[in-house]
């Protein structure tokens, strides 16, 4: 009898709980926004300052084409570099350069690198060749800034100051 009992409660509490998985406070964790790592509750509208960095990437709805792009690398002729070219920048580029553009430029900064080596439609510029060392410091930056081509952009991955350690390591590296 005591068994039959104790069954018949634990029937009765078990079937509570299952019950009681119907409530809607069940179901929270179910009806939550899903936000992936990736993604922004809210994309900033045009025309925002960042809070942090003082670059921003284009929205996609600001492409700009070739002839722009080319004339926004002409107007950045005139930046000058403010990162001295001593011997400890020139150190800290070439730490850079073969951290971010080794694999394509290669060790001779002949677009000879692993990676270059695979692209099929163009090979990466050489930068020993007239067309790189010809160039202003601006020019240059703003190149390993926005990118050109199949090279991306290095804004995330390069502080504005080692960047200009890399232009400095690339003149004494690859220049006449």
């Amino acid at each position: 009898m005591k068994r039959t009992l104790c069954s018949i409660f634990i029937l009765l509490i078990l079937g509570q709980t299952t019950i009681a998985w119907g409530f809607p406070w069940n179901k929270d964790f179910v009806d939550q926004l899903a936000i992936k790592a990736q993604e922004s509750l809210a994309p900033p509208g045009p025309n925002s300052v960042p809070v942090e960095g003082g670059e921003s990437l284009p929205s996609l709805s600001a492409l700009i084409t070739e002839q722009e792009m080319d004339a926004l690398k002409d107007a950045a002729a005139v930046i000058q570099n403010p990162v001295p070219a001593n011997a400890e920048s020139v150190v800290l580029g070439e730490y850079l350069y073969q951290m971010n553009c080794w694999v394509c430029h290669g060790a001779q900064g002949d677009g000879e690198g692993p990676v270059g080596l695979k692209f099929a439609t163009k090979a990466p510029v050489d930068l020993n060749e007239d067309y790189t060392q010809d160039q202003t410091d601006g020019q240059i930056f703003f190149t390993i800034t926005r990118g050109r081509a199949l090279m991306p952009f290095y804004r995330d991955a390069l502080s504005v100051e080692e960047r200009w350690h890399v232009i400095n390591y690339l003149r004494q590296a690859f220049g006449s």
